[in-house]
Formats: structure tokens, C-alpha cells, sequence
């Protein structure tokens, strides 16, 4: 009895200093993930509502300032939406019933993002529910945007992203 005391005394004392080492750290294991941390604070989301029950959801990443190489504002402003609704999605063609503007301005190009694909893995606010889309705008100057978010027939939600003022 005393013996197997002894042991699971020895035994918890080296899990517990084993467990605050920095060796995960310092193998990579525990690295930070830019990108994941940039997309995450350019991120915004809201929910469609109807007499108290959610009937969407939608989440936009800025992507002219997670990725700036790829997607430079002078090329336009690129958003990753994603949506989960109540309402019957098809599986490519882009729905009739939802509609988005960014600043009043239609958007140029729309196209699906599939599980598996580079972008939706590096994404946050990413599930099995919900359907992905790359969305080009046309290149605004302000530095205020608003993004409207519309499903038929409930009333639009708006999501605000801020410019960076440029540093000196």
C-alpha cells in the first residue's frame, strides 16, 4: 500500500514539472498562426433575426489585409463570406435570394470556396454547416465600409470594416 503511494506521488510530481516545460514551445507544436490571428481581427459576423429566432448567419474576413500581396486594394476589396441559413442553398450556382453590397456597389465576381481549398482552411468562423464564398468588389476610397447583408425576406444586416491609416 505504501509502496504504490509512494509511486503515484513520484509519478504525479514528474507529470506536473514535465507539464510546465517549454519543450512544446520550442518544437513548434504551440506556434503562433499569423494569418489565423490576422484574419481572425479583420472577421466580423451578425445574425439574421425574425421574431427572436436566428434565420442566418453570415461572417466577413477582409482579405485585402490578411493577405495585402494577393489582394491589394487597388485591385478591389475581397471578402470571405460565409452563410448558414434555414433556406435551401444550391450546391454551386450563387442564390437569387441572398444579396450583398459593400458601400451600396454590387459585387463584381462571387465564387463558391469549398472544404478543402487553401483559403477555407486558413479561414476562422469555418464549419460543416455552413457555405463559403470568395467575394471581389469594386475598389472603394473611403475608409469606412459597410457591408450589407441581405436574405430574402428578412431585413439586411450591415457589418463595418475600417481602413488602416497608413503610417508615416
Amino acid at each position: 500500500m505504501k509502496r504504490s503511494l509512494i509511486w503515484t506521488a513520484v509519478a504525479s510530481i514528474l507529470l506536473f514539472f514535465g507539464g510546465c516545460s517549454s519543450k512544446s514551445c520550442e518544437n513548434g507544436i504551440l506556434k503562433p498562426d499569423k494569418i489565423y490571428e490576422k484574419a481572425l481581427v479583420n472577421t466580423r459576423e451578425a445574425q439574421v433575426v425574425r421574431s427572436l429566432e436566428t434565420k442566418a448567419s453570415v461572417s466577413a474576413t477582409l482579405l485585402n489585409e490578411v493577405f495585402e500581396e494577393k489582394y491589394p486594394y487597388e485591385k478591389g476589396i475581397y471578402l470571405f463570406v460565409g452563410i448558414i441559413t434555414d433556406r435551401k442553398m444550391p450546391d454551386e450556382a450563387f442564390p437569387d435570394f441572398i444579396h450583398m453590397k459593400l458601400n451600396g456597389k454590387e459585387p463584381l465576381k462571387i465564387e463558391r470556396v469549398h472544404r478543402g481549398d487553401e483559403l477555407y482552411e486558413l479561414m476562422p468562423s469555418v464549419n460543416r454547416w455552413g457555405n463559403f464564398y470568395l467575394v471581389h468588389f469594386p475598389p472603394t476610397k473611403g475608409k469606412k465600409m459597410s457591408f450589407t447583408f441581405e436574405i430574402d425576406p428578412y431585413t439586411p444586416v450591415e457589418l463595418e470594416f475600417l481602413r488602416p491609416t497608413p503610417r508615416r
